[in-house]
């Protein structure tokens, strides 16, 4: 193989690092904004029915949530925007009363997702622009090592 393309598939690698760092940077930022908001989930217990409050924070701990959602498209400027609004959300947690880990229904999930929406879309910027940011530096690296090769004959 020639240094140009065990090169170009290093790069590849990269790159293909860097975006899924991005993406999991971008889920822990939005764990952390979630924990930071300081709001509070009513829950149901699907188990025994007992009502209780857990932080929003939790919901992002547990992986597992069924749901049932519709999405709406509203006009918001010149923007066209879709909106989830969720008919149901269930989150695996910890009951409380009965103490199972069993499926709770969130009531104010829509109210949670409507005041944190600004902040996520906010932080999704910031991260695409650290992506193609990242992205754009990598590939401006290979390039001069591109014409290093090329000036040496190595390609």
């Amino acid at each position: 193989m020639s240094a140009t393309v065990i090169l170009l598939i290093v790069v590849a690698l990269c790159l293909m690092a860097w975006v899924i760092g991005c993406a999991v940077h971008f889920v822990l930022g939005g764990r952390r904004l979630l924990n930071a908001s300081g709001q509070v989930a009513h829950c149901t217990c699907e188990s025994c029915g007992a009502t209780f409050d857990v932080p929003a924070g939790e919901l992002g701990r547990s992986w597992l949530s069924k749901q049932a959602s519709v999405t709406r498209t509203r006009r918001e400027g010149a923007a066209l925007v879709d909106e989830p609004s969720y008919l149901s959300f269930a989150k695996r947690l910890t009951c409380p009363h009965c103490h199972e880990r069993a499926w709770v229904q969130v009531a104010n999930v829509n109210e949670i997702n409507a005041s944190l929406r600004g902040a996520y879309l906010a932080l999704g910027l910031k991260h695409i622009a650290a992506m193609v940011a990242g992205g754009f530096l990598i590939l401006a690296i290979v390039q001069i090592v591109l014409g290093a090769l090329r000036a040496l004959g190595l390609q």
